[in-house]
């Protein structure tokens, strides 16, 4: 009984200041509130980078082109001009037995239009395990098959950015849409997907603004292979004719990334190691190519979501400390002047342990109510925060609970000193001072 009287006896004592009361939990308000929007922000970041590495695959490794400069280049230039090769996916297939996949991928640079409207969009030459390793799900039609790459056949697949750009509301699927000076028919279109970046090592697709042409398209009809600059009269353009079609062999052709999927996640670095092996040895042992793990990039993110939040941490725990230095002062001072109360208590009967807890509950009382105001605040925070800025933010029940854990654990440490100093005070000592 004595508890719940103590209870009520500080709920009347903040409503008897509100003010003072307000001011004095305005720390907790605030150090709590940000430890929820903090680990909310971090919460969401963390799991938006989990998921778009699920999309893409963590039993993935990447093999990109990788651009040099200086003496190095100049050495690239001779010992490997083409860079990244067709060939190296050919061989990375055929050597590493463990590859579940190997995707080449060649950019196009060719303007997009439709009707005489230029419509953004990225080009990308591919091969039908592109969908598969990089789990695109298709809204109407169907992906690029083995037969639209061995016959060369003039069609795509356009992500949902694309077809609102060029189609609007009308099916896409049939109609032709001109990349560079051949048109295409879309056989195709995918679901939009949000992407967010989460390493700038890390090339995630955008395949809401991506189109998608078999990669021997491509490579036949998009790449131009001059060796020299030939004067232009009338037997240069014959000259000139002749070489556009004296093209290199497939297996020379550059192409500006290879994905290379495993069956687990675990076999990651292994592939790296021995892709990296294949490349050296075809490559003279020129680095113009640039290998990623997606799963140690993960990992990094990780790492740094974790200091992240630790710095936050310790931002709001200053918060709070500051705050239970108020809440601390304000009791040392009511306890002047409530000293008359604390006086006729004792006389009355109040031992030193009923006004230490009388003292100390209405410590707990303010910073319970601080921290549950706090969380309130922070939820609201967490939530304009996704809103305003765009950020993915997720309120977990744990951060909630730990909160009010350390508010009321902030109330007992701030709260002790000014319940023993009200507990040590003499009763006459009390009714003689006032």
């Amino acid at each position: 009984m004595k508890f719940w009287s103590s209870i009520l006896t500080g709920i009347s004592e903040l409503l008897a200041h509100k003010l003072r009361s307000l001011l004095t939990m305005l720390g907790v308000i605030f150090g709590i509130a940000s430890v929820i929007a903090m680990v909310s922000i971090g919460a969401g970041a963390k799991q938006e980078a989990l998921e778009q590495i699920r999309l893409m695959g963590i039993n993935v490794i990447q093999i990109n082109r990788r651009a040099l400069s200086g003496d190095l280049a100049l050495e690239a230039q001779r010992q490997s001009p083409q860079g990244v090769t067709y060939g190296d996916a050919e061989a990375i297939r055929e050597l590493y037995e463990a590859a579940e996949s190997v995707v080449p991928v060649c950019r196009v640079f060719g303007e997009v239009r439709h009707n005489g409207t230029a419509i953004p969009a990225k080009v990308l030459g591919t091969t039908p395990d592109y969908s598969r390793v990089n789990r695109l799900a298709l809204a109407s039609g169907r992906f690029v098959d083995d037969g639209d790459v061995e016959r060369r056949a003039q069609v795509c697949v356009i992500g949902s950015d694309v077809k609102r750009a060029a189609f609007f509301l009308e099916d896409a699927v049939g109609k032709r849409l001109r990349i560079g000076t051949q048109d295409f028919e879309v056989i195709g279109v995918l679901e939009e997907r949000r992407v967010q970046t989460v390493s700038a090592s890390l090339s995630l697709p955008d395949v809401n603004e991506d189109i998608y042409i078999p990669i021997t398209v491509a490579m036949d009809d998009f790449q131009i292979y001059v060796e020299q600059a030939i004067p232009v009269d009338i037997s240069g353009f014959i000259q000139l004719l002749a070489k556009l079609f004296d093209r290199p062999a497939l297996d020379l052709r550059p192409i500006t990334q290879i994905i290379v999927k495993v069956p687990d996640e675990s076999q990651t670095w292994e592939a790296a190691r021995v892709t990296e092996r294949i490349l050296e040895r075809r490559h003279n042992e020129i680095p113009d190519y640039e290998i990623v793990i997606p799963a140690e990039l993960l990992e990094q993110s990780q790492r740094t979501h974790r200091i992240f939040s630790i710095v936050m941490g310790a931002i709001a725990s200053i918060s709070l400390l500051v705050g239970g230095i108020g809440i601390m002062n304000i009791m040392l001072a009511t306890v002047t002047q409530r000293a008359r109360e604390i006086g006729v208590r004792r006389c009355v009967g109040a031992s030193r342990s009923d006004i230490a807890r009388q003292f100390l509950l209405e410590a707990l009382v303010i910073t319970s109510i601080g921290g549950i105001l706090g969380i309130f605040l922070g939820i609201e925070m967490a939530t304009l925060i996704s809103h305003y800025a765009g950020w993915h933010t997720i309120v977990s029940g744990q951060a909630v609970l730990l909160s009010l854990v350390v508010a009321v654990v902030t109330g007992v440490i701030f709260g002790l000193y000014p319940a023993v100093r009200a507990a040590a005070i003499q009763p006459m000592e009390a009714l003689r001072a006032e």
